[in-house]
């Protein structure tokens, strides 16, 4: 009788085998290699290793979005800092507030940490969280035309599903701000929000009308990325990873702190297929990590039968 095969939408090769090989070597009883259930962690960057990053970063997309095309939606308080630009706005200088948007979005879309810290201050930690769910539940991307929750790696979805089958706790480790990671990652992975970490700014707690709510500042506390990974990893979970998954330069440190326990399982995905998704290279410096320290490089071309859910024809780029 055969096995059903836990990793359908990966190609029989390395990389698949690597897998499996760590999946059987870290729960193996008689393994060199065993690991009991509560040191089962594994981390995951999110866009560019979870789902897609092109053409731009998913959260980028959603705040302009919600800037840009619809301001009025975002007036939920008046003391916040959208309620007060919109509200003047819409008090008589609106064409003002338009200039101004338009020449902030074009300054800050080249950073996306300055866009975030520019525009949030004033908005609770609750609001920004329903903006998000609200957005991501109809928003399309506009080479693929589908939701961007439709838009996560079936091969990574599968290795998540394999880890969690066998007793490990991943967690998302990203350089998204927090609320936004918390936002979408239950119901595109299946990872509650607890097991989510991301980049952080400053919060205060306020009391309008008797009622107590957090509420973001535009201030950097925390950026989750590089070796701020490592650090969240420490102060959050407070055991070393054992598995490990990046894209870019920013997960290096991160898996290197995976890779230092014996036996761990360290892969970088690496964006080769033009076709169903985006060819980008991830640089140099993941490119002579990967051969360093010897972690496989997962070919999105040649190693998956699939990558989204379900097939999806791309339509021409739309730009603007």
């Amino acid at each position: 009788m055969h096995s059903i095969d836990p990793l359908p939408s990966w190609h029989e090769g390395a990389n698949k085998k690597a897998i499996l090989d760590f999946i059987h070597r870290t729960t193996d009883h008689t393994s060199p290699y065993f690991v009991p259930h509560a040191a089962r962690i594994a981390v995951f960057d999110n866009d560019g290793t979870l789902w897609l990053e092109k053409p731009k970063v998913t959260e980028i997309v959603f705040i302009t979005d919600l800037l840009k095309h619809n301001p009025q939606q975002a007036v939920t308080d008046g003391n916040s800092f959208f309620g007060g630009l919109f509200g003047a706005a819409l008090g008589g200088v609106l064409s003002k507030a338009r200039h101004f948007l338009a020449v902030k979005i074009k300054e800050m879309l080249s950073d996306g940490r300055w866009l975030i810290r520019e525009f949030i201050d004033g908005i609770s930690t609750d609001e920004y969280k329903l903006w998000a769910q609200s957005w991501l539940a109809q928003a399309q991307h506009p080479r693929f035309q589908r939701p961007y929750t439709e838009l996560v790696y079936q091969p990574m979805l599968e290795v998540l599903k394999l880890f969690a089958e066998h007793g490990f706790k991943n967690y998302i480790v990203s350089g998204g701000s927090n609320y936004f990671v918390r936002a979408m990652c239950e119901p595109c992975y299946h990872i509650p929000p607890e097991q989510a970490i991301g980049s952080q700014l400053l919060t205060r707690l306020t009391d309008h009308g008797g009622q107590l709510q957090v509420e973001l500042r535009p201030i950097p506390w925390f950026f989750d990325n590089g070796a701020g990974k490592v650090l969240a990893i420490e102060s959050r979970i407070d055991r070393h990873p054992i598995a490990a998954f990046g894209n870019s330069s920013g997960d290096i440190k991160m898996l290197r702190w995976a890779s230092s326990t014996p036996g761990a399982l360290c892969m970088m995905v690496h964006h080769t297929d033009a076709e169903r998704e985006y060819q980008y290279s991830p640089g140099s410096k993941v490119l002579d990590a990967v051969t360093e320290y010897g972690w496989p490089m997962i070919d999105m071309k040649n190693d998956w039968r699939l990558v989204f859910p379900e097939p999806i024809t791309p339509s021409e780029e739309i730009t603007g």
